[in-house]
């Protein structure tokens, strides 16, 4: 009812750019993913295959606390570079 879902192949109405380029984006994060899959498997093997599931969980939640942890760092850069930018450091307009 009222919307349909929007396509994971769909760019945002309100993009500028065209909708091939979020196909695009994701072929690249496959890419990506397949090299740090190949990387792992010459690294350890079949293990993760074989791994009890708790232990999975464990390395799953670590990394998103990595993910949570890069992306505090991330946000306490920008805000530097946006208080610099705010505070006419760059010699741009405001």
């Amino acid at each position: 009812m009222g919307t349909e879902p929007r396509s994971v192949l769909r760019a945002p109405d309100c993009a500028t750019s065209t909708e091939s380029v979020v196909p695009a984006d994701l072929d690249r994060f496959v890419a990506r993913l397949r090299l740090r899959l190949t990387a792992g498997a010459a690294t350890y093997g079949d293990v993760s295959f074989t791994r009890p599931a708790a232990e999975l969980v464990d390395e799953v939640q670590q990394e998103l606390e990595d993910v949570c942890g890069w992306s505090l760092i991330l946000w306490l850069r920008l805000e530097r570079l946006r208080g610099r930018v705010e505070g006419g450091h760059f010699g741009g307009d405001s």
